[in-house]
């Protein structure tokens, strides 16, 4: 009889090629959904892909899902109206993609409320046909993440922000798109698409790239 440890596997991974920095949400058999422990592990990999002098970040996920949203199945001291450790570190998550120079986010399937978050703090938003977005939160009692909010206002503008945080409408990729806000890839070309902006980006000199995001983030 083995005796041995059984291992885990990782719930998010990090590879570095150069100065591009591929992270994956690796929970496909929950739907990528935001639980603690895969997020204490996404903000250990953003701050791993930093600190080895990575410029450019790709973002995507495993399995036929990008991100279901915050898993609400644990307790992690959330309350009506008052969001707990999740939404702290889901905050945390989206200001370590920001603050990338540059960043693209790869989405197939759902993204939907911190899925959608996460994917808003990326400079560049790729998704599948297939892929649908939506911000429950108001239902459910809880306002959107205010750098959340920030972000739709600047990319979309203050009333098409509200109605995409507040009408709890799913919205395709087609929509988006239409909105200039996603740019609709076919699924089997994801992620080399992602890839190639993320080269193209990385081609830039890192300083000037840096300069040019500080310039307009302000």
């Amino acid at each position: 009889m083995s005796t041995g440890t059984r291992q885990v596997p990782a719930l998010c991974l990090m590879e570095r090629d150069g100065s591009v920095a591929t992270v994956t949400l690796n929970r496909p058999d929950a739907r990528n959904a935001l639980n603690v422990p895969l997020l204490l592990q996404l903000v250990e990999a953003l701050e791993d892909a930093r600190e080895r002098r990575a410029d450019v970040l790709v973002l995507r996920a495993a399995g036929p899902a990008f991100c279901a949203g915050a898993d609400v199945r644990a307790d992690d001291g959330s309350a009506l109206g008052q969001p707990g450790l999740r939404r702290r570190l889901i905050e945390q998550v989206c200001d370590l993609i920001e603050a990338f120079p540059a960043s693209v986010a790869a989405v197939q399937g759902p993204a939907v409320g911190g899925g959608w978050a996460l994917a808003a703090a990326a400079v560049v938003t790729l998704a599948a046909p297939e892929a649908f977005f939506r911000f429950p939160e108001l239902r459910l009692g809880f306002l959107p993440p205010d750098a959340t909010a920030r972000r739709l206002r600047e990319s979309a503008g203050p009333a098409l922000a509200f109605r995409l945080l507040a009408a709890d409408e799913r919205l395709t990729a087609d929509e988006l798109a239409r909105l200039g806000l996603v740019e609709v890839v076919a699924a089997p070309d994801l992620d080399r698409r992602a890839r190639e902006l993320a080269d193209r980006f990385a081609a830039a000199p890192a300083d000037l790239l840096h300069k040019l995001r500080a310039t307009l983030t302000g």
